[in-house]
């Protein structure tokens, strides 16, 4: 039995390293960083809005359940964004190290947790590089959370995450994301793409805990919204998304960018994304 648990998560951490390498990602640390500096202006625009405070809200009530309590925890957030938990767990007691690769990302986090005198220690790094024994992290926290960052890209970054924590883990991936239809067009018409879904970043971690002998609690979120962008910077955001690990010529760039145009008579872009979430935490020596 013991064997064949060995050779099932052997099994499985081969098929995990297969679809990550078959999914299109930037694998250079400097265009992770554009990338998402690119980005930064809307992520942290979109923190004031109700559907990310509501999102926030079901993932302190889930680790609430869990057990956790932030008065007093050391808490370290990989790939923390603007700080959509570092800073309302900062503000419910907790210690916070908030790391992202992200200038672009940090800056509205470091502007509050100045103003505001919070108990966040901010770091500009990348998690594939990090050394955690260097920083100082290994087995330094009570709760370490990745919440839909791509920092957790395969198995290696996975442990790492995990080997931080001596109490709680918790982790966010998507399910399911149904592309907007402008994505789908562009990547079958434009591209010659299949634009099929496959999702990984959930389903393997979960089943890699399963199969460690960890107990994950999980839930799994469905949300629909309307989002409306100016055309030009949808096009812009879809060059970026879409061509994550490589550069478009400019006649493609173009094509993208008559598609938004011709698909946006007032001057804006409507999107409806469908998207399936799930969060899981778990106890690191609970098995």
């Amino acid at each position: 039995m013991e064997l064949q648990k060995k050779d099932d998560i052997n099994n499985l951490i081969e098929c995990w390293k297969k679809a990550t390498g078959d999914t299109l990602n930037i694998q250079d640390e400097g265009r992770m960083a554009e990338f998402w500096n690119k980005r930064s202006k809307n992520y942290s625009k979109n923190m004031e809005k109700d559907q990310r405070k509501k999102r926030t809200d079901e993932i302190l009530e889930f680790l609430e359940e869990a057990g956790f309590n932030p008065e007093g925890s050391r808490v370290l957030d990989i790939g923390c964004g603007p700080g959509a938990l570092s800073l309302p767990l900062s503000k419910l007691g907790a210690e916070v190290t908030a790391l992202d690769i992200s200038s672009g990302m940090l800056k509205k986090l470091k502007d509050t947790v100045k103003e505001e005198s919070l108990p966040v220690d901010v770091i500009e790094c990348s998690w594939w590089t990090a050394d955690i024994d260097e920083l100082g992290f290994r087995k330094g926290y009570d709760l370490v959370i990745a919440s839909m960052t791509p920092a957790i890209k395969d198995i290696e970054n996975f442990d790492k995450m995990i080997a931080c924590s001596k109490n709680l883990c918790y982790y966010s991936n998507f399910l399911r994301r149904g592309e907007d239809r402008a994505y789908r067009e562009i990547r079958n018409s434009i591209l010659g793409q299949n634009s099929a879904n496959n999702m990984n970043g959930m389903v393997y971690p979960f089943m890699y805990l399963y199969l460690s002998g960890y107990m994950p609690s999980l839930r799994i979120n469905h949300s629909e919204w309307k989002e409306e962008t100016d055309w030009r910077e949808a096009a812009d955001q879809a060059i970026e998304f879409i061509g994550r690990g490589r550069d478009f010529d400019e006649e493609t760039k173009e094509k993208i960018r008559d598609y938004y145009k011709n698909a946006s008579p007032d001057g804006i872009y409507r999107s409806e994304p469908d998207v399936y979430t799930g969060m899981i935490v778990w106890e690191v020596n609970g098995r």
